[in-house]
């Protein structure tokens, strides 16, 4: 899974492909909305725009600890300009591949991604009986927590608060195994989905209401 700084530099490089590529001369009508476009207005939110002479685009936004991109087509309505993503709705999955047993005490959960490396930031929670709940988030290394009285858990939730990804639940069968080994798929995560998302097209500006805010992009 790349990681956020990584994202960010390689977005960062094609947006700054694409604005070579957009300003360049004679390549934008004066009366056309493509053209690469800022987010203006709300604080700590990142986010760039570029809209394609051939009717493609670029978008890509960050906030805190949160990325998304897209890329699709868009299309021009009067002065609305409408954009639909790419890609088909495909969501994170946790597959447990791997249990072990290990003599030192406690529950061990590792998440590794498609190429066996060890994810970070993955929300834990253990379920045991009673519907008591104890929490954390993983490291590249995993994630340990001590038991107490040997009681085990009875399930491992695994989650992404920050994505919206809701917890899955593995069902832990008896105390023989106490390592645990995912392997995470994150589908379409961090894909901005636009379905006909309308923008209002103002010469040099452009404007949406996106999750209740209003977006405003400036060329």
């Amino acid at each position: 899974m790349m990681s956020t700084q990584k994202l960010f530099v390689l977005l960062e490089a094609v947006l700054t492909a694409a604005f070579v590529f957009s300003t360049a001369p004679n390549l934008v009508r004066a009366d056309s909305p493509a053209g690469h476009y800022t987010l203006q207005g709300l604080r700590e939110v990142g986010s760039e725009l570029v809209l394609y002479e051939n009717g493609r685009f670029e978008y890509m936004l960050a906030y805190g600890s949160y990325d998304e991109f897209a890329k699709g087509t868009w299309k021009r309505d009067g002065q609305r300009v409408i954009l639909n993503s790419e890609g088909k709705d495909a969501p994170a999955k946790f597959t447990l591949k791997q249990t072990e047993s290990r003599p030192e005490p406690g529950i061990f959960v590792l998440v590794n991604n498609k190429a066996g490396r060890g994810i970070a930031s993955i929300d834990v929670m253990l379920q045991f009986d009673g519907n008591e709940m104890k929490t954390g988030y993983t490291q590249t290394y995993g994630f340990e927590y001590p038991l107490e009285n040997n009681r085990f858990p009875r399930a491992i939730g695994l989650g992404l608060r920050r994505y919206n990804v809701e917890p899955q639940w593995t069902k832990v069968a008896g105390n023989k195994t106490n390592v645990f080994i995912f392997e995470f798929d994150p589908g379409d995560l961090g894909q901005a989905k636009f379905r006909d998302q309308v923008f209002l097209w103002d010469n040099e500006t452009l404007v949406t209401d996106r999750n209740g805010q209003r977006m405003r992009y400036v060329k």
